[in-house]
């Protein structure tokens, strides 16, 4: 078997073992690994890498989940399906491109030989073969296009969401419970179809139309019964016929993979419990942008706060549920570790995804979630004469809107990172009127902030996108290339070859105070990791040379500006 061509038939390893807790009734990240929802922050097909990718439901009942990938740009869809697992199932899937499938190279495809049903079902009803399916650019190019690439390339790295939608059971009318379940390891092709069947729409008759089709058109608020119009509409897309309460339970990872180079980087997904307490569930059509991480009924979310407090504070919002989920990720600083030995031909890259930005920064998927975004001045379609000029913002915490410029020069998230040796030494200026700033960045913000009174002296950089990958040195670890003049790389030039660093989220460069959310949590929702590579010498009268490496989640910290949130002693 040529070792590019991994198949789904080995992901099978990535299961692992983890606890189950119950269903809090907030927002928060479940440290036993099991929940409602999973984020996975990295995807990537690029350089011969192939993403393998889990999804473990560990309960007794069967499930009706939401999987979709998000380029790592602006977080547009790239491939979304429904997938119903059976009870205590397993399902497993690659990312590759398009090569390890020997077509032309530069497309990115998801191949599984999971039998569990999809809607569409992929394993054999898929566009291209069975099994395999494109990503798709529909989403950012032509009359979408949000001012960054538009080429299909853009979708090879990103991230990805799996959000339940609800346990499925048996109403006696319909089996859907009994239909996704294995029997002897077997599952009945034509039983899975009939959840095809069910949300099989026949335009302009919607007697015809499957159970699902017919209860979404059916719904209050719904203004297109007939089924003609194609725009997303939440109302005509959600079914409840045979779902209940979303029961958690779900767990999941992926691997970055590389055939050629002998490596392997495995992660675990974040999983988040009390997303939703909805008695029918999230249960949307397939190929809809519903459910989303703003789909869910819980406005609170608990916060860990770490020394001195030591607990988990609810927070509470008042407007979208997406901000809950956001708070779980906010961090005011971001740390981690580095190495880029020449005698070791080390590489580091670190990946920062931000997994909730687009409901912050992209006008048009605010406007799909009905979130309100803040202007300036008179935004109607025909403002006073006299009225100021209107000008949209992003929404707390973030600052500007994806593709953003001023004179030509890009607006993005202004950041800084200070770096230290594995002996506590970090830089320090030589002259107060002229300091020395390193590590230097690339991408940089154009005006330098200078060092504190501490002498302390980070560099300020701008981090642009949803997946950002900081290079470490000039080794490459996951290959992220430049796409129409645009990357989400950001490179980092250091005078250390190992050691630490942190990021801080907290400068907020537009009001020129710190950054922080509707509810004062420092910093921005960010998570994500640290990726080694190492490299070896041939060794002596051998023909082999030899890759390592290893993946280290991110450390960060909380802060809030109300200390008064927690009890105090």
């Amino acid at each position: 078997m040529n070792r590019k061509n991994l198949t789904a038939a080995v992901l099978a390893g990535l299961a692992g073992v983890a606890g189950i807790a119950g269903t809090a009734q907030a927002v928060n990240i479940n440290p036993d690994g099991t929940g409602q929802v999973l984020l996975y922050p990295y995807y990537t097909t690029n350089d011969g890498n192939q993403t393998l990718i889990s999804v473990v439901n560990t309960t007794e009942q069967a499930k009706a989940v939401k999987v979709r990938f998000l380029e790592g740009f602006n977080s547009r869809e790239v491939l979304d399906f429904n997938l119903y697992m059976s009870r205590e199932d397993v399902w497993t899937a690659v990312l590759a491109d398009s090569s390890a499938f020997g077509a032309e190279a530069g497309v990115p495809h998801l191949y599984t030989t999971d039998s569990s049903c999809t809607v569409p079902y992929l394993y054999n009803e898929a566009s291209t073969a069975p099994g395999l399916q494109a990503f798709l650019n529909f989403a950012y190019s032509g009359s979408l296009n949000d001012g960054g690439p538009e080429s299909i390339a853009r979708a090879a790295e990103g991230h990805f969401e799996i959000i339940e939608m609800g346990t499925l059971v048996d109403d006696g009318e319909y089996d859907f419970a009994t239909w996704v379940t294995h029997e002897d390891g077997m599952l009945d092709l034509d039983d899975c179809l009939k959840l095809t069947e069910a949300w099989t729409e026949v335009v302009n008759d919607l007697d015809e139309s499957g159970i699902w089709v017919q209860e979404a058109k059916a719904n209050d608020g719904c203004d297109d019964p007939a089924g003609t119009d194609d725009g997303p509409d939440r109302a005509c897309d959600q079914a409840y016929t045979g779902t209940e309460r979303n029961s958690g339970g779900l767990f999941g990872g992926a691997a970055i993979v590389n055939a050629d180079n002998g490596t392997m980087y495995s992660y675990d997904a974040k999983a988040i419990q009390g997303f939703d307490r909805n008695d029918f569930g999230l249960h949307f059509r397939p190929g809809t942008i519903y459910p989303s991480l703003e789909s869910g009924d819980e406005l609170t979310a608990y916060v860990f706060f770490g020394v001195p407090q030591n607990q988990a504070v609810p927070v509470t919002y008042s407007d979208y549920s997406v901000d809950a989920v956001s708070a779980v990720f906010m961090h005011d600083y971001v740390m981690n570790e580095y190495v880029v030995e020449d005698d070791l031909n080390a590489g580091t890259e670190w990946v920062l995804t931000f997994p909730t930005k687009n409901f912050y920064v992209d006008p048009v998927r605010m406007t799909l979630a009905d979130i309100d975004w803040p202007t300036t001045g008179d935004c109607s379609d025909d403002p006073d004469e006299d009225a100021p000029p209107c000008a949209n913002f992003a929404r707390q915490p973030f600052t500007e809107l994806f593709g953003a410029e001023d004179d030509g020069q890009p607006l993005c998230e202004v950041v800084s990172i200070q770096t230290w040796d594995r002996e506590e030494q970090t830089f320090e200026p030589t002259d107060p009127d002229a300091p020395i700033l390193p590590p230097v960045v690339s991408p940089s913000v154009p005006p330098e902030f200078g060092c504190d009174d501490f002498g302390n002296c980070p560099t300020f950089f701008q981090l642009c996108h949803e997946v950002n990958v900081l290079r470490f040195g000039d080794q490459v670890v996951f290959g992220t290339p430049e796409i129409e003049g645009d990357s989400l790389l950001v490179t980092v030039e250091d005078e250390f070859s190992a050691g630490w660093g942190r990021i801080d989220f907290t400068y907020n460069t537009r009001i020129d105070q710190m950054r922080t959310d509707e509810e004062g949590l420092v910093g921005l929702p960010v998570t994500g990791f640290s990726a080694y590579e190492f490299e070896n010498d041939f060794a002596e009268g051998g023909d082999v040379k030899a890759y390592y490496g290893g993946l280290f989640g991110h450390k960060a910290s909380v802060r809030a500006t109300t200390p008064a949130r927690w009890p105090q002693d």
